[in-house]
């Protein structure tokens, strides 16, 4: 007769938002094309749910460019998009960032 491994023990792990305060400040830095990094800071204590709010300009390495290609612009929305569902995440509410 066949011996019979007993069944393995198996925990699943759902996922969850992060539990960030309140006061968080939120710093992420993300390439822009291949000429560009930038770094966005956010204040999650000074973001209010209820406004639509104009995206922080950051801080651009080596110098803030004049203008972006459709793909640098490609690449700073999806860096801007990361860091502010962070924040939302963070401060439990939906964000509205404007597009300039």
């Amino acid at each position: 007769m066949a011996r019979r491994n007993p069944p393995r023990k198996v925990t699943y792990f759902e996922p969850v938002p992060p539990r960030l305060a309140r006061n968080t400040i939120i710093e992420s830095t993300f390439e822009v094309g291949r000429r560009f990094n930038c770094t966005m800071r956010i204040d999650c204590g000074q973001l209010d749910p209820g406004a639509v709010i104009r995206p922080v300009p950051g801080e651009w390495h080596p110098r803030m460019p004049e203008r972006l290609d459709e793909e640098e612009l490609a690449d700073w929305r999806a860096g801007r998009n990361a860091v502010y569902q962070l924040a939302a995440l963070t401060i439990g509410a939906r964000l509205a960032v404007a597009d300039a």
